[in-house]
This record gives structure tokens, sequence and C-alpha cells, in this order.
């Protein structure tokens, strides 16, 4: 009975794990659309997708050409940590995009400018394709129930984005973005408690540094 109870609060928190971090995932894209039409230019605003697209396969591919760096037996904790570092870098790469200046024109400096701007935006998206990857690939019993909740997650942030922008703007929806991830690291970890505390520690940092 107690081996069945411990199973199924896994299998919910590998759900709800898998939801929250398609849902930061879809947010985070969406709203890079609408702050890229602000700081470089509305013709920029779709480069959002395909950064999120690439950033997500880079994922994938470490998950699949690096299985050693992801054993079946520290699943759990290195799924909270990928989750973790998607939460923190969502947050740091929009400060790093916000205080580094667009340069508009051909010239040398500003396309590399773009380049490290887009460089450093995709690094939260690699952290979510590992998620994702792992979740979908590591638990073959449970795939069908996972991509559902992943898509659940996807189209609920879609319309959470919406609301979002509508109540604190662009920016403040970024944190909220962050904090979803950051809430499906916590379900996935074991050490929640101290996990928890970290997390609010930093993301109150992050807050105060950036208002």
């Amino acid at each position: 009975m107690q081996q069945s109870s411990a199973n199924n609060r896994l299998n919910r928190s590998l759900y709800y794990g898998i939801f929250l971090i398609a849902l930061a995932t879809l947010m985070f894209e969406i709203l890079l659309t609408r702050i890229f039409s602000v700081t470089m230019g509305y013709h920029f605003a779709f480069m959002a997708v395909s950064i999120a697209m690439f950033g997500m396969t880079v994922g994938a591919l470490v998950v699949y050409l690096k299985p050693e760096k992801f054993p079946s037996e520290n699943i759990n904790t290195i799924l909270s940590k990928n989750a973790f570092r998607f939460s923190i870098t969502t947050i740091a790469s929009f400060l790093f995009h916000i205080f580094i200046p667009f340069m508009h024109g051909l010239s040398v400096t500003g396309v590399i400018v773009i380049a490290v701007n887009y460089t450093v935006i995709c690094v939260p998206f690699v952290f979510s394709g590992i998620c994702i990857s792992l979740l979908l690939t590591r638990f073959p019993q449970f795939v069908n129930r996972l991509y559902a909740s992943d898509l659940i997650g996807a189209s609920i942030g879609c319309i959470v984005v919406v609301g979002a922008l509508n109540f604190t703007g662009g920016p403040t929806s970024v944190f909220i973005a962050a904090l979803m991830s950051g809430l499906g690291s916590y379900i996935l970890a074991k050490e929640k408690q101290k996990l928890l505390t970290v997390y609010l520690i930093i993301i109150v940092l992050f807050t105060f540094v950036y208002f």
C-alpha cells in the first residue's frame, strides 16, 4: 500500500512538473515576441519562435547524445535542477537583453550584439528542452499522459500570458513565467523545502535588482 502511494505521488509530480515547464516555456516564448518588438523592432519579433525551437532542440540533442549525464537513478534530482536552471536563466537572459542596447544598422558590432543576445536568450530553452525530453523518454510507461500534460500546459500558457500582459505588462510577466518553472522544479525535487527556500530568495533578489 505504501509503495503504491509513493508511486502515485511520483506520477503526479511528473505530470505537474511537465505541465508547469511547458506552460513557462510557451509564456516566455510569447513574451519574447512582445519584448523584441519593443526593444529591437517589430520585424525581429518572430525570431523568438526560432530561438525557442533551436534552444529546445539543443536540449533534446544533449539528452540523446550524452545519456550518461542523465542516469535513471537520479532522474528526479536532474529534472529538478534543470527546471531550476530554466527558471533562473529566464530572468538572467531577460535582464541581459534589457541592459545591452540594440544597435540598428548593418555593422560588425551590431551583428555581434544581435548574435550574443540571441545566444544568451536561447539558454533557458536549452534547459526546458532537457527537462521535457527527459520526461518524455525516461518514463515510457507514462508517455501518453505526460505528453497530454505537456500539451495542456503549453496551451494554458498561451492563455495565461494574455492575462499576465494585461495585468502586469511584459517585463513583470517574465518573472511570472520564471516562477512557473520554479514551481515545476519544486514539485520535481526531493529536498523540496531547501530548494523552495533558495528559489524564493533568488527570485526576490532578482526582482529587487530589476525594479
